[in-house]
C-alpha cells in the first residue's frame, strides 16, 4: 500500500487520533476523525475494532459495498482472531494489531524507517 494522502479514522481513542493527525499533517497529508457514521472521502479508512465492534463491522461492510476499491484497515488486540476473521469477511482489506498501526503512523511521520 502506498502512503495515503487522506485517512479517515474511526476510533474513540483521541490520543491516537491526535498522534495520527499530527503525523499525517507533517507528511503533507490529512487524517479526519469520523464522528458517527459519516465517513468523509479518503484514500484509506482505519477502523478501531477495540470498541463498538458490531457497529464497526457493519460500517466496514457498508464501506466495502459503496467503495469496492477503498483501503479499509481494521485494528484490534493481537489475540482477537475471531474478530479479525469477521472484519475481513465484512470487507476489511487487512486487520492489524494495535501496535502495528501505531508503527505505521510513526513511519508516515518519518520517525522510523
Amino acid at each position: 500500500m502506498t502512503t495515503p494522502r487522506t485517512v479517515a479514522l474511526v476510533s474513540d481513542d483521541l490520543m491516537f487520533a491526535s498522534q495520527l493527525q499530527a503525523a499525517m499533517a507533517r507528511s503533507g497529508g490529512r487524517c479526519d476523525l469520523v464522528v458517527g457514521d459519516a465517513v468523509p472521502p479518503a484514500d484509506a479508512v482505519f477502523v478501531d475494532l477495540n470498541s463498538r465492534v458490531e457497529q464497526r463491522i457493519s460500517l466496514i461492510a457498508r464501506l466495502r459495498a459503496q467503495q469496492p476499491g477503498l483501503t479499509i484497515a481494521g485494528f484490534c488486540h493481537h489475540a482477537e482472531r475471531e474478530l479479525r476473521r469477521r472484519a475481513l469477511a465484512a470487507g476489511a482489506t487487512r486487520v492489524v494489531n494495535n501496535g502495528a498501526l501505531q508503527a505505521v503512523a510513526l513511519r508516515v511521520d518519518g520517525r522510523i524507517p
